[in-house]
């Protein structure tokens, strides 16, 4: 299954109707798979006062302007998500019919909206960004969470950007071991105006993640809100197709070789030959043989280790550089 690669507005859109709509129009053009906004009430997140209090109020939208915005999802085939941060998100996010909510760190310990959430929603992301590893664990049994519910854990954090060295993608083999057959997806914020912006979530995908998160912005030199770590879409784009192109080499995690192996097998492996003739009976001695490639690809039938001929006896003529053959020895 294809990693989903989710287009994070979050709070770019910056209230604006329009913007958020161009900014999904700008998702569905970088091949996202689904767009991501931030459903923020001011009230439900912090208090009159609150240093970003009123930039939040700023944010809010009225219902008519979200629903334009879900069709407009609707319509460029991407999938709808919001954070969500209290009782009257989560209800406005089943209401404009999302495909699945995100509860942010801030909210790790909102039994209440959590619930909520999963009762109502399709699907349930859950940031883990800052959150221990211990309280995951009390978070999984709490609400009875299990590999096969409808829970992606996203790890990851915003540093504003994130550091390279700040990820710890190695922490996801950790966890995908911790935690065998849960869902997994990264939060990548890396600067968008470096090359790890298009290559580090790379990274990511061998540990079986589920999903990519990505900032999107219509243009970072306008330094909209959370565009430190965001691409514009002709970048996003690209990013896209790179994730498309590569993760193919991921391929299975089986050990039986492919088709193509076997064929490469074949075609380099040196066999058993002769190196002088053989009559029939006779013992074949170490100083009788050697490994070579030869002009044809030798039989199915061919031995590969010199020890599996020598002391055994040939039961037709052999010629110098040809293999031998397990029909043909005793």
């Amino acid at each position: 299954m294809s990693v989903e690669i989710i287009a994070e507005v979050a709070q770019g859109f910056e209230g604006s109707p329009d913007l958020a709509r161009l900014l999904v129009r700008a998702a569905g053009s970088a091949r996202a798979d689904a767009v991501k906004f931030q459903l923020v009430y001011a009230d439900e997140i912090a208090a009159p006062g609150y240093v970003h209090y009123d930039f939040f109020r700023k944010l809010e939208m009225p219902q008519e302007a979200w629903w334009r915005v879900a069709q407009d999802a609707k319509a460029a085939g991407l999938r709808l998500y919001f954070d969500v941060f209290g009782e009257r998100s989560v209800s406005q996010a089943h209401m404009f019919k999302a495909d699945g909510v995100k509860i942010h760190s801030t909210d790790f310990f909102h039994t209440h909206l959590i619930r909520r959430a999963l009762d109502l929603m399709p699907r349930v992301f859950v940031s883990l960004g800052g959150i221990a590893v211990e309280e995951v664990d009390a978070f999984l049994t709490t609400y009875r969470i299990t590999p096969s519910s409808p829970v992606c854990l996203m790890y990851g954090f915003q540093a504003d950007p994130t550091p390279t060295e700040a990820n710890h993608l190695n922490r996801l083999r950790t966890l995908t071991m911790r935690f065998p057959g849960y869902r997994f997806g990264f939060m990548d914020h890396a600067d968008g105006g470096t090359d790890e912006a298009t290559t580090l979530a790379l990274l990511a995908l061998p540990f079986g993640i589920e999903c990519l998160e990505k900032h999107i912005s219509l243009d970072r030199s306008l330094q909209l809100e959370d565009h430190r770590s965001a691409l514009p879409p002709e970048q996003f784009l690209a990013f896209a197709q790179r994730v498309r192109r590569l993760e193919p080499a991921l391929g299975t995690d089986q050990l039986e070789l492919t088709a193509m192996e076997r064929e490469y097998r074949r075609n380099t492996m040196k066999a058993v030959v002769a190196i002088k003739p053989l009559k029939t009976g006779e013992v074949v001695t170490p100083t009788a043989i050697g490994l070579k490639r030869t002009a044809e690809l030798p039989p199915a039938s061919s031995i590969y280790r010199l020890e599996d001929a020598v002391g055994r006896r040939v039961t037709a003529e052999i010629q110098v550089d040809q293999p031998l053959t397990t029909d043909v020895i005793a």
